[in-house]
């Protein structure tokens, strides 16, 4: 049986082909139905294989990323909580650091003036290089502009999400996280209305160890 994304594949072939037939033939109405019909189809096959992408990248793959300590990996996988030591986080009291590692930081472009979308309904994703919004809930696909990005460390302690950099880092208590999204390559929060967006290659055991500290307490 052929997956919807193969059928948005042969669709938008075969459309296409009949917007060239009918455009050789003389028939300019076939041939423009013919056509916008294929764009349509080329867009849901565009979907189809960037969220397919999306999910094979979803994995938590420690061949991904290399920089991650492997032991660290295996006691989050467990569903401990690992203790890293940073010398540049001076933690409070009963405060405890859980996760390092290196990232970026990523100050996106505002939308266009004439484009009214609520931004709590965008949700940020990284995939063959270019970095894309979905709109929820059509899950309809947007180019996102980068204006900066910073490099950093993200740190994840009992307390707080920290990103340490020479300049546009931050620190923001964990209680303040709104509309947390973590996909294969970006963790993704709202604190204040203001987003925050990091990338880095183990954003899947950045949301373990989040989910773990997040979850009620019983």
């Amino acid at each position: 049986m052929l997956s919807g994304r193969q059928l948005h594949f042969l669709a938008a072939l075969l459309f296409s082909a009949l917007a060239l037939a009918g455009f050789w033939q003389g028939w300019s109405t076939f041939s423009a139905l013919s056509a916008l019909v294929a764009v349509l189809a080329w867009l849901l096959y565009g979907r189809s294989r960037l969220k397919s992408q999306t999910r094979d990248e979803d994995s938590c793959d420690l061949a991904n990323m290399p920089d991650f300590p492997e032991g660290q990996a295996k006691l989050i996988d467990s569903g401990r909580l690992p203790n890293r030591f940073h010398p540049r986080v001076s933690l409070r009291e009963f405060e405890t650091c859980h996760f390092v590692v290196k990232g970026q930081r990523l100050l996106l472009s505002a939308l266009p003036d004439g484009l009214k979308i609520d931004p709590t309904r965008l949700a940020v994703r990284f995939s063959g290089g270019q970095y894309y919004y979905i709109l929820r809930p059509q899950e309809i696909l947007m180019p996102a502009q980068v204006d900066e990005q910073i490099q950093g460390e993200l740190v994840i302690t009992s307390q707080r999400m920290i990103f340490l950099a020479d300049e546009n880092g931050f620190e923001v208590p964990l209680q303040n996280l709104k509309l947390l999204d973590c996909s294969a390559h970006l963790v993704d929060f709202h604190v204040r209305n203001r987003r925050y967006t990091i990338q880095t290659d183990a954003a899947c055991y950045a949301e373990k160890v989040l989910m773990m500290l997040l979850q009620p307490k019983i």
